[in-house]
């Protein structure tokens, strides 16, 4: 049964990681709810009781699909109501479609009783004399990864053993998986961080600790990693580690690894990534706040920000049926998203950008897809693990599974096999299976194999080429001489597979011949040949190849980060004579060349304000200039060799851009000498007022880490006594005060905060810098200031950062004075409910307002924003009271609360948030906010919303708009002489007449000598409750609409 094909305009909502309220359908009707993208079309091929619940597939060079199934997940953990252990389950089938007509007929158990649950499949068939003789399968079943070998060719495995031991994440998909072959011939696969597993792996223990077949051991403790090793055991190594849960790798026919990294809980964490050799992907990094710490040197960014969801399996599609956009495209399945991902591969400077789009959307809640396949006619498989849930330490479901088909809807079907005799023909398959058994048939074959490898070589697709020059580079006697030829390839693609090629020939670093010969591509006009030239010899004495380093640092375009993490790799380990020699001359041909004061591209060079953020390819980063490019090298390597070239670069400055550049570089390199220059730039002749409030914010970072020795230095402390008495840096310097902890300037912040004559916006900053210094005095004087605020209509931004301070000081008697504050209906409202948010935030502060709230003793006026705190609270315990407790409503309409993880776990759509943000009949947000120039201005510019907060602050201020009023849009309440109340924004005064902006977007004049009496509200003129009547998905969509407001970020999309 086929379904029409359509093009999926959008993303459509879904649900990750919760039980869905609908339930299970048939297959049939399934297939009916599948979108497949424009010119593709989508088919059953197999459903339950032949596949259930499948883990990972693959396809065999005759067109078999091999499922491993996985019915008793998690069963050595916990038990599950309604299921059991299946004894003989945890199976290796093999489905076959025997009479041809698009429906597998035919069911064999290869292996079972692979407790608790095979994860990964590779295939590897043996041949012999033209005839299959056996096949040995791959799958991960931590702690071993098994080979399961049938010797006979009778389709049963007869042989079993574990190829390696040590993986952690028993019992667990955060443990090991997902297997597959390269064009190398060699396994590669993926360990997630193996949380969550039976054995109970401890934060720092090793996630693998694997003794491999040639005696050595490899260890990492560094979170999830990707893995090769040969087919024997031997040559194990670790590609790159830093990840959650990597679940798949995916190899392209250059030899390029790709992986997809599943972060679901709420922090649209999930990514597409490549692979550079040795990279460190950031997971859990000890000096980041951000999830992938894409912000630090050393780091590699994601391709692909992919959001929520639970990315599975991924593939490389290199067949000829689909549409020619899907060539060398990584697709990607989400079983979270109930999706199967394209990510279009475009290279690019010295690596590859990518983008977003869905080949396969489902709309029936329990569809699942987790891998995802490509036959030798190019069709792709899809298997659905067809569940409510998935991940999360549960399922509901050990009888369904299905597989579905996709090709193109007008194609011609050609299926490249492999018979035993067509190794030539084979090896430029569209699936794996067949083109490994077609390398293993050419190797055999030895020199004999040669001449045919080397006319392929000439063929026109440069995929093809690169499979022929993979096989040409392991016939033993003429593979470096061939491999070497192609250094001198026209084709950029083939000249960075060759350096790779050679670099691997003595213990992964080229012998002397070799790297005679790739070091003649050090001027490669390729950025990315020249990436895999600085891979290629990192490990290598610098004496020999000083020169090339130099050249090759001095030809990095100042923007490209890959290219600066590949020169990482090769210059942060060298000796510091070199480091200064190369400074010194980059410095030199800078000051030579000059730059201007125009804006430039700074660190980090990617977009890091989100965690799903990331370079598209159509995507500009500013340009760079001499000095920037010279700044940039700094701030990678971190090197306290590079400070004299800083300095002198810096004396010839004239560009706050370079400044900025500067402070950025200078921040990261721990040496307290680092901290001295800026210290020195500060005072420096020509540094404008921006340059110097830049240094301040770079100091307080610093100064709270490595360079503390500083914090008594005179010097410094004349830095800080200039910015306090400076109008422009008062309130970075006291913020970076707070951030250092540096309480000698405690008492001159009292002096501030206690201080009329300043403006409010300096006192709110001293007030909230001596709480984070936690220095107890200012809990009497943010006491005082509080109480003064009594009786008045609303209690300002004084009161509200006292009541801040009382909080961050946080002694016993803080939350009896919040509470206080929160209980005396004569302070004003803006006080009462800073005093509510304040003591929500903690579980005992929650407590405490669940049980005055039960003796009715929470003001009417308050019940809303309560009940909105309490029902998203961060515990768990406290949003199950808050359920028992109190009503998800708000006001006196007793309007809907939408839960904010609701919200969360759904994959919201920009375009039909921008339509509800124009035109939505009840909350047209445009009515009061504009955004880059459209709309009107009673409320705040939005242009730059989406780099101010994140999902859960903006569900927030939509939800309670009173709960933190800007302070520039403070509404007023005007009583008329006539007795008459008009409550607006005030936009201008002038000649007696007041312009107002009122909550309907509309603005009106009334004239001042009508006015009575006039006074600041404590509530938004933006109604509570405006989105009560939107569906989850709508409120979504209208936030990723909101995240895209990115006015003036680095990166002009």
């Amino acid at each position: 049964m086929l379904r029409s094909p359509r093009l999926l305009a959008c993303l459509l909502c879904v649900v990750v990681n919760c039980v869905s309220a609908s339930a299970q359908i048939s297959p049939d009707d399934s297939l009916k709810s599948l979108h497949p993208a424009e010119g593709l079309d989508v088919s059953l091929w197999a459903s339950e009781p032949m596949v259930r619940n499948p883990t990972a597939m693959e396809i065999d060079s005759r067109g078999r699909v091999w499922i491993a199934e996985g019915l008793n997940y998690r069963m050595k953990q916990r038990q599950f109501d309604s299921m059991g252990r299946v004894e003989g389950a945890d199976q290796i089938k093999i489905l076959s479609d025997t009479d041809g007509d698009g429906k597998a007929d035919k069911v064999t158990v290869f292996a079972d009783n692979i407790f608790p649950v095979p994860l990964g499949l590779a295939v590897e068939e043996i041949w012999k004399d033209g005839v299959q003789t056996g096949t040995r399968v791959y799958t991960g079943n931590s702690p071993d990864f098994l080979v399961l070998e049938d010797t006979d060719g009778d389709d049963k495995a007869d042989h079993r053993y574990a190829l390696l031991t040590g993986f952690r994440g028993v019992d667990s998909d955060h443990g090991l998986h997902g297997m597959t072959f390269g064009p190398d011939g060699k396994l590669y696969f993926t360990v997630g961080d193996a949380r969550y597993g039976a054995d109970k792996r401890k934060s720092g223990d090793p996630t693998l600790d694997v003794l491999d077949q040639s005696g050595r051991r490899v260890t990492s403790t560094n979170v999830g990693a990707t893995l090769r090793v040969n087919r024997d055991g031997t040559e194990l190594q670790i590609l790159s580690s830093g990840h959650r849960n990597n679940y798949e790798a995916a190899v392209d026919s250059f030899g390029n690894v790709f992986g997809s990294d599943n972060d679901d809980d709420g922090n649209r964490g999930c990514r597409m990534y490549w692979v550079m050799a040795g990279g460190e992907y950031g997971y859990q990094h000890p000096d980041s706040s951000r999830h992938w710490a894409e912000e630090l040197p050393g780091i590699i960014p994601k391709l692909v920000g992919t959001g929520n969801g639970a990315p599975s399996g991924l593939i490389v599609y290199e067949g000829n049926l689909l549409p020619e956009q899907y060539y060398g495209a990584v697709l990607q399945v989400d079983s979270g998203t109930h999706q199967v991902n394209l990510h279009r591969i475009v290279r690019f400077g010295a690596g590859f950008r990518s983008d977003y789009g869905v080949l396969l959307k489902g709309d029936d809640d329990w569809f699942r897809p987790v891998d995802v396949s490509v036959a030798a006619d190019g069709s792709l498989f899809v298997c659905d693990w067809y569940d409510a849930g998935v991940g999360g330490n549960r399922f509901s479901d050990q009888t369904t599974g299905r597989i579905y088909r996709v090709g193109a809807v007008t194609a011609e079907q050609n299926a490249l096999t492999f018979d035993g005799n067509n190794a030539i023909e084979a090896l430029q398959s569209p699936n794996p299976v067949a083109r490994l058994a077609a390398r293993d048939q050419l190797l055999r074959q030895g020199a004999d194999s040669r001449s045919e490898l080397l006319w392929l070589f000439q063929d026109a697709n440069p995929v093809v080429r690169a499979r022929a020059l993979h096989v040409l580079h392991a016939l033993p006697t003429t593979g470096d001489a061939d491999v070497a030829e192609a250094l001198l390839d026209p084709n950029p693609r083939i000249r960075e597979m060759a350096v790779g090629l050679l670099s691997l020939s003595d213990q992964h670093n080229p012998s002397d011949q070799d790297l005679d010969k790739i070091m003649a591509l050090v001027d490669d006009t390729d950025a990315g040949v020249r990436r895999a030239l600085l891979l290629a010899i990192s490990n290598q004495p610098t004496e020999g190849i000083n020169v090339a380093l130099q050249e090759l640092a001095a030809a990095w375009d100042g923007r490209d980060r890959l290219y600066l993490e590949a020169l990482r790799g090769a210059l942060i380990v060298r000796e510091p004579d070199f480091l200064q020699d190369l400074f010194n001359r980059l410095v030199n041909t800078a000051i030579e060349d000059g730059w201007d004061e125009q804006p430039i591209a700074v660190p980090p060079f990617y977009p890091v304000g989100t965690n799903d953020a990331f370079l598209r390819p159509q995507d500009e980063l500013p340009p760079s200039n001499a000095a920037s490019r010279v700044l940039g090298l700094a701030w990678v390597l971190q090197r306290s060799e590079t400070l004299p070239a800083i300095e002198r670069l810096l004396s010839h400055n004239h560009s706050p851009s370079v400044e900025q550049a500067a402070s950025l570089a200078l921040v990261g390199i721990s040496d307290p000498a680092a901290g001295r220059l800026l210290i020195k730039r500060f005072f420096a002749a020509g540094v404008a007022d921006d340059g110097k409030l830049d240094i301040v914010r770079q100091l307080g970072r610093g100064l709270s880490g490595d360079w503390n020795q500083l914090v008594d230095d005179e010097s410094l402390r004349k830095v800080f006594m200039v910015a306090l008495k400076s109008p422009v840096l008062q309130v970075p310097a006291i913020e970076s005060l707070a951030r250092a902890k540096m309480k000698g300037f405690a008492e001159p912040l009292m002096d501030i905060a206690a201080d009329d004559s300043q403006q409010a916006i300096v006192r709110v900053a001293a007030l909230t810098s001596l709480g984070k210094m936690t220095h107890k005095p200012v809990a009497e004087l943010a006491a005082e200031l509080v109480g003064s605020s009594k009786g008045s209509s609303s209690g300002g931004q004084i009161a509200l950062a006292g009541l801040e301070a009382i909080s961050l000081v946080g002694d016993e008697s803080a939350q009896s004075a919040l509470l206080n504050v929160l209980l005396d209906n004569n302070m004003p409202l803006d006080a009462r409910r800073k005093s509510l948010q304040l003591v929500a935030t903690t579980s005992r502060g929650a407590d405490a307002v669940l049980s005055l709230q039960k003796q009715s003793e929470i003001a009417a006026d308050l019940e809303s924003e309560m009940s909105f705190l309490l029902h998203n609270h961060s515990d768990g315990r406290i949003r199950h009271l808050a359920e028992q407790q109190l009503p998800a409503t708000s006001g006196i309409d007793s309007k809907k609360i939408h839960n904010v993880q609701a919200v969360l776990a759904l994959h919201g759509n920009a375009g039909r948030g921008r339509e509800l943000f124009t035109n939505h009949k009840d909350a047209a947000c445009a009515r009061c906010h504009r955004v880059t120039g459209e709309g009107s201005l009673v409320g705040p510019d939005l242009a730059s919303v989406g780099m101010k907060y994140g999902e859960r602050e903006l569900l927030y201020h939509i939800q309670y708009p009173s709960g933190a009023i800007n302070y520039n849009f403070v509404a007023t309440s005007f009583l008329f002489i006539d007795g008459r109340i008009q409550n607006g924004l005030v936009l201008d005064r002038q000649d007696g007449k007041i312009t107002l902006g009122i909550a309907t977007g509309q603005q009106i004049t009334i004239e001042e000598d009508d006015v009575e009496e006039e006074r600041p509200q404590s509530v938004s003129l933006m109604p509570e409750g405006l989105v009560a009547n939107f569906t989850e998905q709508q409120l979504c969509d209208l936030v990723e609409y909101l995240r895209t407001l990115r006015h003036g970020d680095a990166v002009q999309q």
